[in-house]
């Protein structure tokens, strides 16, 4: 059961295809008569897709567009629920398998990564649900002196994430909210040593590795030690500005590769946590500043390649302006972590299915946002203080990873809106969008 609408909409039925394939076969599903498994999913992408004031608002936006009347209090209840928690997972994660099959690879094209699962991870605030608990906290007067008073004044916390992004096939996950039962924000490696490592893992098959690019937050050198030597966890991050590793080895690297171009060194150093790390420096040729990357990978992983890896995790940086731009999700719905992860994940999921219609579109019809993609050129050039060159034949493969879209545009989500709940064909829907991506 879906949405009781008249309304055939051939773009929701190939927007919510996949959703809708694997609910089928789904072992988490349940014969709700309240509120249906399959209209909870839609529901929880519509709610991602729109801009709505509150829950009640939604609520009543569907039922007023598709005769669908879901009482407030099973909505929320449902948001509560651990099993229907367990069915989004479900669902994501066979989206997410898809992606990883149907969707293009820029790192295809380097044989020495082929043995890995290559993750960008940060975390992400949105703020408190409107029925959170204010949390009491500590406010001192400004009055100096012996007559000074304390006053304890009631705070409502933001709500932290963390979450990662597939960097091979652009899939969004989610591994944990943080925990604000005995702080207000939680540390991301303290919530990173939470998970299991199962979680770290992300379902990547016995013998795979698994490669998390993280921002200096990720850092705690005895950890990588131990993630990779137990659970094939490697990471990836840059050398905070107060380290000051020695060098103890030199690692050789061919200087005519064009990969290596920028490369200033390549080198084991010791840290102060007693742990050998390998450091890479490298100078973007483009602005000529000089970045330390930080890493447990092995050497037979090219230096420059190193580089291109951290530079692509600032598409996990860019879906999160899509989330909070682009989707207005920026704030949580409410206030059970169980709510709050199942709220990350539909997001993900909405994230994830944009991301594979987006790519139905490129491969049936050939129609490509070519605006976006001048736009994003014409900032990269005047970002250079050296104007940038066209990659040469050998070059090309570095830059394949920032040919693709980092996030959904503003004109692909309001035609998507549009379009879900419009009676018109499939040719007349892509020659709109097409339309859309030329004149506006």
């Amino acid at each position: 059961m879906a949405y009781s609408t008249h309304c055939k909409s051939i773009i929701r039925e190939d927007f919510f295809k996949p959703l809708f394939e694997f609910f089928e076969t789904a072992k988490h599903r349940r014969n709700c008569p309240a509120l249906d498994d399959s209209l909870w999913l839609e529901a929880g992408v519509r709610r991602c897709l729109g801009i709505f004031q509150s829950g009640r608002d939604f609520l009543q936006q569907l039922a007023d567009q598709h005769d669908t009347r879901v009482l407030i209090s099973t909505f929320f209840e449902s948001l509560k629920s651990k099993r229907r928690l367990l069915l989004v997972d479900e669902i994501l994660g066979q989206v997410r398998s898809r992606m990883r099959r149907e969707l293009p690879d820029p790192f295809a094209c380097h044989p020495c990564l082929d043995d890995f699962d290559i993750h960008a991870g940060d975390g992400h605030f949105i703020a408190a649900a409107s029925h959170d608990k204010a949390k009491p906290g500590t406010c001192h007067s400004s009055k100096p002196g012996p007559s000074a008073t304390t006053r304890i004044a009631s705070t409502k916390y933001a709500t932290g994430h963390l979450y990662t992004l597939d960097l091979r096939s652009h899939g969004m996950n989610h591994l944990t909210v943080a925990d604000q039962i005995e702080r207000k924000k939680e540390h991301e490696m303290r919530a990173l040593k939470r998970q299991t490592a199962d979680t770290l893992r992300q379902g990547a098959a016995k013998g795979r590795k698994v490669l998390y690019i993280w921002d200096r937050a990720g850092i705690d050198f005895r950890q990588w030690f131990q993630w990779k030597n137990q659970s094939g966890v490697y990471f990836l991050s840059r050398e905070k500005d107060n380290m000051k590793p020695e060098v103890i080895a030199k690692i050789p690297f061919d200087s005519t590769l064009p990969i290596n171009t920028g490369i200033l060194a390549d080198e084991m150093v010791a840290t102060s946590q007693g742990v050998s790390v390998r450091r890479v420096i490298y100078q973007d040729p483009e602005t000529q500043i000089v970045y330390a990357y930080l890493t447990n990978l092995p050497a037979t992983i090219p230096p420059g390649l190193i580089a291109q890896l951290y530079k692509a995790r600032w598409d996990i940086e860019k879906v999160f302006d899509e989330f909070k731009n682009k989707l207005c999700e920026t704030k949580a719905w409410a206030s059970s972590a169980t709510a709050k992860t199942q709220q990350a994940r539909l997001l993900c999921l909405t994230h994830n299915l944009m991301t594979l219609m987006e790519d139905q579109i490129r491969k049936r019809c050939g129609v490509i946002n070519q605006a976006e993609f001048k736009r994003r050129n014409q900032t990269r050039t005047a970002n250079a203080t050296v104007p940038p060159k066209s990659p040469s034949p050998e070059n090309r493969a570095i830059h394949s990873t920032t040919e693709r879209l980092t996030q959904r545009t503003v004109k692909f989500i309001r035609w998507l809106k549009n379009h879900l709940d419009l009676e018109r064909d499939w040719d007349r829907a892509i020659a709109r969008l097409n339309q859309i991506y030329t004149h506006l």
